[in-house]
């Protein structure tokens, strides 16, 4: 089966209110372009910025989940999106949930590889689980956790899932001599091919919290299981990439 996928890498916005419209924005235009699934950045539903404490409640990110899994099974569309979510105890979680097609979350994978500042926030997962997306095993490894290629591929050894996203913020490290390209597309490559998955960065194209940190933002990755990259997104551009799954081709959507 050919798979149609989309990459939202669209504008984050302070409000979850904002970011919902504009991720239903990206799923509507997903799904008319031929899209069958369509991958969001970390923390899509509310935003990655200082202002995350007031949108990060349970109310309103149940609200909006609801809204976007009724609104992917209107279009029969599998969509994997960032948002937090909670356990009974109180602890937070930067979560990424896969919903597929008929609007029915099939796993949500808990970000382990937290950076200090997000720990004084959230918790760490502890676990990696694998849904499915319109037939596609899928799974993701989320932002920096894509340097930990020893720990994730032994949770996603070869042959276990066909589809990773790894949704996030990723730039070059300012502290380190720059590379082309970036050693963080080199570590994409490097878990596609540890994994014998496709892998699709889901790369957020602005920053709120820094302005000059969007310099280096968007150019979202997409590499094969041999760990070739087939692609790159416009760099600094707000907008979805529409390709099939394997091709070099993609089209460019601005928003």
């Amino acid at each position: 089966m050919t798979h149609c996928i989309a990459i939202a890498q669209i504008t984050m916005h302070w409000t979850t209110r904002e970011n919902v419209a504009s991720i239903r924005w990206a799923m509507q235009l997903a799904q008319a372009q031929g899209a069958q699934i369509c991958g969001f950045s970390e923390l899509a539903v509310t935003g990655f910025h200082r202002q995350i404490a007031h949108e990060a409640t349970p109310a309103l990110v149940s609200s909006a989940m609801n809204e976007l899994q009724t609104y992917g099974a209107e279009l029969s569309l599998g969509i994997a999106v960032g948002a937090p979510t909670f356990a009974d105890d109180g602890a937070r979680f930067i979560s990424h949930l896969l919903i597929d097609e008929r609007g029915v979350t099939t796993a949500t994978i808990p970000k382990q590889g937290l950076t200090d500042p997000e720990a004084t926030f959230f918790a760490r997962g502890s676990s990696r689980p694998i849904g499915t997306l319109q037939g596609l095993r899928c799974s993701a490894v989320i932002c920096r956790e894509v340097e930990d290629l020893g720990s994730v591929s032994a949770e996603l050894p070869p042959g276990a899932v066909d589809l990773i996203f790894v949704p996030g913020a990723l730039r070059q490290d300012p502290e380190k001599p720059r590379t082309n390209p970036p050693e963080y597309v080199r570590n994409i490559q490097r878990l596609a091919q540890a994994t014998r998955a496709y892998v699709v960065q889901t790369n957020w194209p602005n920053a709120l919290n820094r302005p000059e940190e969007s310099i280096e933002g968007g150019g979202s990755t997409v590499a094969s299981p041999d760990g070739e990259v087939l692609f790159r997104l416009p760099e600094q551009a707000s907008g979805i990439g529409i390709f099939t799954l394997g091709s070099h081709h993609f089209d460019w959507y601005p928003q």
